[in-house]
């Protein structure tokens, strides 16, 4: 088999259906292979590991229900979608949230099936990169980071929660996956909420991080009740079966005085604590850290290989780093994506820090958002003048800058479309 083709698993008990999908399939350039009961797709699933399944819900000898939870305890990873012609709203739910990528009813449509493939296995593919970048482990030689590196291989299945205290950009969502997949739960799925998604009823909580690690980001922005639920929980015991994280960029001790955070529940998280240091503190690990983003960038983006000169490279251990390792990735980024010679010297990094004067006078001159708008207007007003200095900074190149921005070319092309923005005239 040609290794570079997804191969896709048909699951379905219709004859007619199979041999449908599995020549459409063919001729759009996937591998098909199909099985019409339970036990003939296990068998393929098992020794195939197939890039995506499609799965009948209703079949003779097992429903696709129990046997998409038979998929997830094998590989949490693999993408599923699945399908069926007497769905109810309660299965495509209850199908969600034990994994599937979609849902597709019966009778199919051709064009959202082949949609609902491109999306899911795009989709997957991007989780992918983003797994191997988060399970990275936490580059660097110095110090500051070796002495890391061991304090969580020690503290790693400690059965006490684990606090991460940092600025923004400095790794912490990096040592976070690192610190899972290094303890008791690293087969669970890591669970990452925030005070906007934090749940608020004890069952979706603990239900959330049974056998998986559950990491609260920006600890102190927590609200009062999710404070109390958590501090509820962990008196209890109730978040026993779990590997729990928290990371907060803002001084607790401040919040407290402030009345902004608990000082029980910060005693109760404050056992294990690993300070992340900022970039300045182990400058010498940017040599080693550019590397790893441009080798991460030409391989997961298919961006252009440049080389970084010894002089850009000092260029770089001399800046301040305001924004850490967060926004040395995003100068490189920058500079793989806008350059357009081989080598990377120190007036490219000069260019790339530092916004041209024609940017930064159209960023003064529209830097003002009215916080008297509805969030939806001020959303929109926001996202006009941040869409308009990407398109500058890339010449009004639109796939460069969707690149900069971090979306599909196509999404960027609507929102434009829909801020009433015309990047020919950048």
């Amino acid at each position: 088999m040609n290794n570079e083709k997804p191969l896709i698993l048909v699951v379905d008990d219709e004859p007619d259906i199979r041999e449908l999908v599995q020549d459409i399939l063919n001729d759009e350039g996937y591998q098909v292979i199909t099985a019409a009961d339970g036990e003939q797709a296990r068998a393929l699933f098992q020794s195939h590991s197939p890039n995506l399944t499609l799965l009948d819900i209703w079949m003779p000898d097992i429903d696709g229900i129990s046997l998409l939870k038979e998929f997830k305890q094998h590989d949490n990873n693999a993408p599923v979608v699945m399908m069926s012609g007497h769905g109810t709203i309660e299965t495509a739910v209850e199908a969600t949230r034990l994994g599937a990528s979609d849902f597709i009813e019966k009778p199919l449509s051709m064009a959202k099936l082949l949609r609902g493939v491109e999306v899911t296995l795009e989709s997957h593919k991007k989780h992918v990169a983003l797994q191997r970048q988060h399970c990275q482990t936490p580059i660097g030689k110095s110090t500051e980071i070796a002495q890391l590196r061991e304090q969580a291989k020690r503290v790693a299945e400690h059965a006490m929660p684990i606090l991460l205290r940092g600025e923004d950009g400095t790794g912490k969502h990096c040592f976070a996956h690192y610190l899972h997949s290094l303890g008791k739960y690293a087969n669970g799925k890591f669970i990452e909420v925030s005070a906007d998604s934090f749940p608020d009823d004890s069952l979706k909580l603990t239900s959330l991080a049974e056998n998986n690690c559950l990491f609260i980001n920006d600890l102190a922005l927590l609200p009062k009740p999710a404070q109390a639920l958590l501090a509820y929980l962990l008196d209890n015991q109730k978040l026993n079966q779990c590997q729990l994280i928290f990371a907060s960029r803002y001084s607790l001790e401040n919040a407290i005085l402030e009345g902004n955070f608990s000082e029980g529940l910060f005693y109760q998280l404050n056992s294990i604590t690993l300070a992340i240091p900022s970039l300045l503190e182990h400058v010498e690990d940017i040599p080693e850290l550019v590397q790893h983003f441009v080798d991460q960038e030409t391989s997961d983006s298919d961006l252009p290989y440049r080389h970084i000169t010894v002089s850009a490279q000092n260029r770089l251990r001399n800046h301040s780093w305001p924004g850490n390792i967060s926004e040395l990735k995003s100068i490189i980024q920058r500079l793989l994506i806008l350059g357009n010679s081989d080598d990377i010297d120190s007036e490219d990094i000069d260019n790339a820090i530092q916004l041209s004067p024609e940017a930064s006078q159209s960023m003064s001159n529209n830097a003002n958002i009215d916080y008297g708008l509805p969030l939806r207007e001020a959303r929109e007003q926001f996202e006009r003048l941040y869409l308009l200095h990407k398109l500058q900074e890339t010449d009004g190149n639109v796939g460069k800058a969707a690149k900069l921005a971090g979306m599909e070319r196509t999404h960027l092309y609507r929102k434009l479309r829909t801020l009433g923005i015309d990047a020919k005239q950048i």
